[in-house]
């Protein structure tokens, strides 16, 4: 997956959870008992610190205030790309959602490790995550509609980008962030000594290192020139083998003290499949730009967001 494929699919899993978050809000509304309200202004209360509530009022007033219209347009879009695929004909088959999943989860240990990540850090389970790739499919489908790609086009974009398809390695790494490069000089003395790395990062953990909470951590298998690390521990650690530790590293806020716990070459489709992978690229390259289609697909089929029940109605 390319860094702007990463970025879009981050926007995706955003709305998605913004989605989710105000589809539980309306589910719990309807859970709701008559006697559930507040001892203060008569709204529910939804959550409380000491003496102090926070009503249901305030909490739908601050989630629509950062995810309402986003939300709305995703659940429109939804809708519009269901009744365009539908008036198309066009299908998503089980192998066209295997090979987005198996893309997604590149970089993680299985598919199974991956649902746990994006259930751990976004609530996402399974089922969200195959609904999202059945949904960025269809989109993809419909916006390439009666785009011709040539095989001739497919040889020429693999021989001018043969480094995209170039067997590579992935390298599962851990790190241990740190302020000073005193620090980390002393973190590195210790594993020479025999120190388990292992101990180091739940040693670290529980320290309550500013920078550990956020960055430190099992990193897993990542490709060799991951954009989402920094350049310099990437660089450190393709010059390393397994079972390798490096450090101090520069980096933005501080330094870091790498391990390298393996290394592998990447496992890449066959043939046939990077054909694909090259002809869906291409395709998507001519048509216009998703958010456009979307945009499209809403004027199309008439899609409003109702500003209130006597405000008028606006279209998108």
């Amino acid at each position: 997956m390319t860094t702007r494929e990463k970025g879009l699919w981050t926007a995706v899993i955003i709305l998605t959870v913004s989605v989710a978050a105000l589809g539980g809000l309306i589910m719990l509304r309807g859970l709701l008992k008559p006697g559930d309200v507040s001892k203060d202004d008569g709204d529910h209360t939804v959550a409380e610190m000491g003496q102090e509530g926070i009503s249901e009022e305030q909490w739908v007033a601050e989630l629509k205030k950062r995810y309402g219209t986003n939300t709305l347009l995703q659940m429109l879009n939804r809708k519009a790309v269901q009744a365009e695929a539908k008036r198309l004909g066009i299908k998503i088959t089980q192998e066209d959602l295997q090979q987005v999943l198996e893309q997604d989860s590149k970089g993680y240990d299985s598919e199974h490790a991956y649902f746990e990540e994006m259930q751990r850090q976004f609530g996402l389970n399974p089922v969200d995550l195959r609904n999202e790739a059945e949904y960025r499919i269809g989109l993809e489908k419909i916006a390439t509609q009666g785009i011709h790609v040539e095989e001739t086009e497919i040889d020429e974009y693999w021989e001018q980008h043969p480094e995209e398809f170039a067997v590579g390695k992935q390298i599962k790494l851990a790190a241990i962030y740190v302020a000073k490069a005193e620090e980390a000089e002393t973190l590195l003395d210790r594993v020479k000594q025999g120190e388990s790395f292992d101990m180091l990062l739940r040693e670290h953990s529980v320290s309550g290192n500013p920078l550990g909470e956020d960055h430190s951590g099992q990193l897993g298998w990542l490709d060799e020139y991951d954009p989402f690390q920094p350049e310099a521990v990437m660089k450190a650690a393709r010059e390393l083998s397994s079972g390798d530790v490096a450090g101090p590293i520069s980096v933005n806020d501080g330094y870091a003290v790498i391990y390298v716990q393996d290394v592998r070459l990447k496992n890449y489709p066959d043939k046939q499949q990077i054909r694909q992978q090259i002809r869906r690229s291409l395709a998507l390259a001519q048509a216009a730009p998703l958010d456009e289609v979307e945009k499209s697909l809403r004027d199309k089929y008439g899609a409003r967001i109702l500003s209130g029940k006597e405000a008028p109605s606006a279209s998108l």
